[in-house]
């Protein structure tokens, strides 16, 4: 990536990327100002072209996290909550609101939505719509995939080929606001199937008021019924006692439902993050009638925007418009999610307008310089960075693993600046698998120290050293990988390669989707992958508990540590926000010395729409 200019602005070198770039800046308008840290999620509107949020000001009750921070007042009553995590990163990231009232000549003229940028990257990561243009209703959404279908409950998974159909067919208790008006490092809450919510002011009860009008869709079993505070308590039960999310309600005591339009939930443990993944896209709300019937792995009936017509294993899930939708218009007739496993061929769908995005579709800058070639005109935004989120992977209570110096030896072979060059050009982060902006107020480097011995530092005869030390000069493994996009291909030969230099045979065996999620997600890895993902979290609990703690069904990695777990615990229960943030920190110090999780590189991901697509967004939290 090239950077010329003044003040660190970056200046794009080609001419497809300044036309992109010139209709995207307005250099008068921008507001300058630090950083705000998130966690990088893939968020996106599926439904709706802006306007649709509830944009009520009535801001009287709000939470708002800082740096682990957490300030919550005891009623909320409209509006939204807004969750950020600050800090100051290299670059500036600068917000605009939309502002039609510039008419410099240097403005370009700003529609709905956020501009949200870093002025070292070439793209935003967020930007509006166009000035003076009015969407079209109607129309299918047609997007090219990666996952494929697999069972629709949503407690039997956190991975994409389950929560994504789920997350269109129902709803959550809380939303998140999304679409243009969405910052990407800001988690804004807003009402959904609760149109409010209240704290009591010792933090042990949480109240909320159902929407008046819910329905379910009107297929069978539940033919159009009306929605209650029950479905809530049905629903919020079943992920506590099964599935792969029990950790997020394991301090809850008991959940209530005074009347059809209230539910209670009575935190046996009162938490500091307890509110933040009722909105998350792990924790949409099912009826009882598919559990008790058994359909509910293959029939998503919902109270959701969208019906599913078909799902074929290997082609597509194909939905319609619910003409009844309780909450707005829906503005789309139809979407397909087509499943395309090979990146060139959701490329080649975008490039003559057969699908309106695809997956890792212009995911690098070589692949996004080509495809800019046949089309100019596509709209792009970047997705935030602030962890590593798919780090070396090992079964730490394997044998093979325990030895710290054989995991500090894997993470001194391995030349992270070679993989940031020759995958991403740069345009990427090596960090560590906890978000920074939980820790520290500014992004972490190796030069400042703040990583530790071992973060960073490419010696392969020092690792030879300490392999030599742990009696494993002869160290042999097996690994298995699913290709989930092209850097995935080739970060797994760079590190087979890394790993013969320092005499470690890695066996590396490529699965397909099922194969690897029903290894991974349910925590039944052997020995090693190079594809392992964190579940992307909203919330410091995710990270410093879910991920690590031994109890926890999210630690896919398998660490059994004592003193683990003692931190875990105690940061989950601490509501005083410096004390909280010194465990945190506490924490990722002694991570970062015993490296369960030797850093790879992740790439700034590029999200390319079609120039038609209007109000949705992927990337940011």
């Amino acid at each position: 990536m090239q950077l010329t200019g003044g003040a660190g602005m970056y200046q794009p070198n080609d001419e497809a990327t300044s036309r992109w770039w010139a209709s995207a800046v307005s250099r008068r308008s921008l507001l300058r100002g630090g950083v705000l840290g998130g966690v990088g999620l893939a968020a996106a509107a599926l439904i709706g072209c802006g306007g649709g949020d509830d944009d009520d000001d009535d801001d009287s009750a709000s939470t708002t996290t800082s740096g682990g921070s957490t300030t919550t007042s005891t009623t909320q009553t409209s509006g939204t909550t807004t969750t950020s995590q600050s800090g100051a990163s290299a670059g500036t990231t600068t917000t605009t609101a939309d502002d039609s009232s510039d008419d410099s000549d240097d403005a370009p003229a700003q529609g709905e939505g956020l501009l949200v940028q870093d002025p070292d990257l070439p793209y935003p990561y967020q930007f509006p719509e166009p000035a003076g243009t009015t969407p079209k209703k109607g129309g299918t959404l047609r997007v090219g995939v990666t996952f494929d279908v697999v069972t629709f409950d949503p407690t039997l998974s956190a991975a994409g080929g389950t929560i994504t159909v789920p997350n269109m067919t129902y709803n959550k208790m809380l939303g998140m606001v999304d679409g243009v008006q969405k910052d990407p490092f800001k988690v804004e809450l807003k009402p959904e199937l609760a149109a409010s919510w209240e704290r009591s002011p010792d933090g042990a009860t949480w109240t909320f008021q159902v929407q008046d009008g819910i329905t379910w869709q009107n297929l069978p079993p539940l033919n159009g019924r009306p929605f209650v505070s029950g479905d809530l308590k049905y629903a919020h039960d079943r992920y506590a006692s099964e599935g792969v999310h029990r950790s997020y309600w394991a301090n809850i005591s008991s959940t209530e439902t005074p009347d059809d339009q209230t539910y209670v939930i009575n935190m046996g443990t009162v938490t500091a993050d307890f509110i933040l993944p009722l909105a998350s896209r792990y924790q949409t709300v099912f009826p009882r009638e598919t559990v008790d019937d058994g359909t509910i792995a293959d029939n998503p009936v919902g109270t959701g925007a969208m019906i599913l017509t078909s799902a074929e294993q290997g082609a597509k899930m194909t939905f319609v418009k619910n003409p009844d939708y309780w909450e707005r218009e829906v503005l789309l007739d139809g979407a397909e999610f087509l499943v395309m496993r090979d990146v060139a061929a959701r490329t080649a769908a975008f490039r003559v307008g057969q699908i309106d995005y695809g997956y890792a579709t212009g995911s690098t800058l070589p692949n996004l310089r080509n495809l800019l070639e046949t089309n100019p005109d596509v709209q792009i935004n970047l997705s935030p960075v602030t962890f590593g989120g798919i780090p070396f992977g090992m079964n730490l209570s394997n044998p093979k693993f325990q030895d710290e110096r054989i995991r500090q030896a894997l993470t001194l072979a391995f030349d992270t600046d070679l993989m940031e060059e020759l995958i991403y050009e740069n345009l990427s982060k090596t960090l560590p698998l906890q978000p920074w902006t939980w820790v520290w107020d500014e992004e972490p480097t190796v030069e400042s120290g703040e990583l530790g011995p071992w973060f960073g530092r490419y010696d392969p005869d020092e690792a030879k050293k300490l392999l030599k030390a742990a009696g494993a000069e002869d160290l042999e493994f097996d690994s298995i990988w699913y290709n989930y996009g092209p850097d995935h291909d080739t970060r797994t030969q760079i590190i087979l390669a890394q790993l013969l230099d320092v005499g470690v045979t890695m066996n590396s065996q490529s699965v397909d989707y099922t194969e690897f999620n029903s290894t991974w997600v349910p925590a039944k890895l052997e020995q090693a992958t190079t594809t392992g993902w964190l579940t992307a979290g909203f919330d410091a609990d995710n990270a410093f508990y879910n991920s690590v703690h031994s109890a926890s069904p999210g630690n896919r990695w398998r660490l059994n540590d004592p003193q683990v777990d003692a931190w875990a615990e105690a940061q989950q229960v601490e509501l005083n926000p410096d004390a909280r943030k010194d465990i945190h920190r506490t924490m990722m110090e002694y991570f970062l010395n015993v490296m369960y999780w030797p850093p790879m590189p992740s790439g700034i991901s590029i999200n390319v729409y079609q120039p038609w697509l209007r109000g949705i967004r992927w990337g940011g939290t």
